[in-house]
């Protein structure tokens, strides 16, 4: 039965990399992006081994995944536009991510999750994917996760930065949502 769980759980969290020789141990980008809805009814099935929540500032995670600190990054922002909002995402928070996961291990199961799974979320998500591969591929890999993804234009802009892409996400950001991708369409 073990076993079985274990299969279902690869088949959720299949790599979008067969290997990934950029990052420090290997992670081949096992990753799901959700809302924290989603997350909390799923917890069981999707079993991640580390989270990353996004949250805006004053509000509260509901019983969400019970992991160990150090598996659970907790970002706290909310999904404002404008980079003059106090609420607004900042360098720090990009910075922080891409720490945590410059730390996973390569067996590691990442859920990313926000309020709704549409803008923070899947804008976090496209500057991880933009680590690893060129601006496009990115962009179209997350389409494939989550093809409803509006990401937050300003937290790309904040990926963009700290990646020194010169704003080829943001460029990449402005397809979403699209209900089919096209490839190559820039």
């Amino acid at each position: 039965m073990a076993l079985a769980a274990e299969k279902q759980t690869d088949m959720l969290y299949a790599p979008i990399l067969a290997s990934n020789a950029a990052h420090p141990n290997g992670w081949p980008l096992h990753i799901i992006v959700s809302s924290q809805t989603e997350a909390r009814h799923n917890r069981a099935d999707w079993a991640p081994s580390h989270l990353i929540s996004i949250r805006a500032t004053g509000t509260k995670l509901l019983s969400m995944i019970d992991l160990p600190e150090e598996r659970h990054l907790q970002l706290q922002f909310g999904d404002a536009m404008d980079p003059d909002e106090p609420d607004a995402a900042k360098i720090a928070h990009i910075e922080a991510a891409f720490a945590f996961i410059d730390g996973l291990p390569k067996d590691a199961h990442l859920l990313v999750h926000c309020l709704r799974g549409i803008g923070r979320s899947t804008a976090l998500t496209l500057g991880i994917l933009g680590r690893y591969m060129e601006p496009e591929d990115a962009a179209a890999n997350l389409h494939a996760l989550r093809p409803e993804a509006k990401p937050n234009r300003h937290v790309v802009g904040l990926c963009d930065t700290v990646l020194g892409l010169k704003g080829k996400l943001s460029k990449q950001a402005l397809r979403f949502p699209a209900k089919v991708w096209k490839t190559g369409k820039v």
